[in-house]
């Protein structure tokens, strides 16, 4: 009878084992969310000394992401991660190998659905910066593929938009001369056949590099496939749009998968993309369904609050009869005098203007308003008074920059409430000599869940306004 191994024999034998390879974690934290403890098992480390050249392979990923870190010693060595004012994903690496051993995904606090409704009305002028070639292991999957794909779509936009054309010989029979005619075949050939009307011509002809434009319609088509899959949501129907819209005017004809080497190229636009086309090519997470890991990226999200109020207030002076100026274009130069200087203007994030008043909006991406109406004042911390009140001062500084009879200077914060009908306002109000002052906090909803949201926002802004 054959018998099995002894015991001891089978723990040799599991010493001798090949380890497998440890699944690498996607740590998942929300933008200016609470702080994510990092144990060291987690980034495949051990022991009380791996902080220090965990950061020292890592600082540049984490200062990408605006992460704020601390260590704490509670029963072990611990990183503590503060996430900040930017949303995207980065690999996490390990500090004597430099290979990925993990990522880390900052979601929007306030979803990705509503991230999307934003995206949508502000028509993507803010987009994601995209890494280098290291991918972010399970990232594709919680990331959609609307995200990644406007800044693939807008290179390739780009790309057609700025082609240069060569020149190919094209060989046809025309009903009027175009070119060099060949006169022996119109003799020979088509004279005595009656066809004496069809002239044999050669010419050039300007053409676009036809293996790139193979290469294009295949990216498109691509791109196409996988925003089908978020074709229901309103800003996976606007990309679904320009797509259509760019393989129109690439047309019909052959396909060509791209290939995966980079090619020499003097034209920013080209080589552009071409690196975008190899990601969708590489199946890097640009669609969320053929790949578990996905590109690195990063997105300041208080930039596109800052586009969101600007797009908001743009359709509020429509109905204030106001004349809005473009987010940023409203700039007061501040004039020193002698050589010692600070900042050099004062520049309001929107400003809108009529006869006889101005507004001012200014996009705060905090959380002050709800806490203020959640706590009051007094409950605050006393790090969240310091920097509201220094956005008070910003905001009556720019009071003083209209000499028109009505001032209102709004600091515009996102609206965390649920209500539709009742949008938070704190209104002040200041005698400047003759003219009066006021002073606003005013919510608006990160996205809006249907037409009617928007109206009733729009409607609650204008009453605030005119009263």
């Amino acid at each position: 009878m054959t018998r099995g191994k002894t015991a001891p024999a089978r723990a040799r034998a599991e010493k001798l084992r090949p380890a497998l390879p440890p699944a690498r974690p996607l740590i998942l934290a929300e933008d200016h969310g609470k702080p994510v403890l990092l144990p060291a098992e987690k980034v495949g480390q051990s022991g009380d000394r791996w902080v220090e050249p965990f950061l020292a392979a890592n600082r540049p990923l984490l200062e990408r992401m605006d992460i704020r870190t601390e260590v704490r010693a509670q029963r072990g060595v611990h990183l503590v991660l503060h996430p900040g004012r930017r949303i995207g994903a980065v690999p996490l690496l390990s500090p004597s190998t430099r290979k990925v051993v993990a990522g880390l995904l900052v979601e929007p606090r306030f979803r990705w659905t509503s991230l999307g409704s934003v995206f949508e009305r502000i028509g993507f002028s803010v987009e994601p910066t995209l890494g280098d070639s290291l991918l972010v292991p399970g990232s594709a999957r919680q990331v959609p593929p609307w995200l990644l794909a406007a800044p693939v779509l807008r290179r390739l936009e780009a790309l057609w938009r700025h082609q240069r054309r060569g020149f190919a010989e094209v060989e046809e029979e025309r009903p009027s001369p175009r070119g060099r005619i060949d006169w022996r075949t119109w003799a020979t050939r088509n004279v005595p056949v009656g066809r004496w009307e069809r002239f044999p011509c050669a010419f050039p002809e300007p053409v676009f590099d036809p293996q790139l434009l193979g290469e294009l319609r295949w990216t498109v088509s691509r791109l196409t496939e996988e925003l089908g899959h978020v074709a229901e949501t309103p800003v996976g129907r606007t990309l679904l749009e320009r797509t259509r819209s760019l393989a129109l005017q690439l047309g019909p004809g052959p396909q060509q998968r791209p290939r995966s080497h980079h090619r020499a190229s003097e034209s920013t636009f080209v080589a552009e993309a071409l690196q975008a086309m190899g990601w969708v090519a590489d199946k890097r997470g640009l669609g969320g369904t053929g790949s578990l890991d996905g590109l690195s990226w990063s997105l300041a999200i208080d930039e596109v609050w800052e586009a969101w109020v600007a797009t908001f207030t743009a359709d509020l002076a429509t109905r204030l009869g106001l004349q809005p100026t473009p987010h940023g274009g409203a700039k007061y130069r501040l004039n020193w005098a002698g050589g010692l200087q600070s900042m050099g203007a004062l520049v309001p994030d929107v400003a809108l203007r009529g006869a006889d008043r101005a507004i001012w909006v200014d996009a705060k991406y905090k959380a002050h308003l709800s806490l203020l109406a959640q706590q009051g004042w007094r409950r605050l911390t006393e790090d969240v008074r310091n920097a509201h009140r220094a956005d008070l001062h910003q905001a009556l500084a720019y009071a003083n920059l209209a000499a028109v009879d009505h001032v209102d200077t709004v600091l515009a914060y996102p609206d965390f409430s649920t209500s539709e009908e009742h949008p938070l306002f704190a209104i002040a109000t200041m005698a400047s000599g003759r003219r009066r002052v006021r002073l606003m906090l005013a919510g608006i909803p990160f996205g809006f869940r249907s037409p009617d949201h928007r109206e009733k926002t729009l409607s609650a802004w204008r009453i605030a306004l005119t009263t």
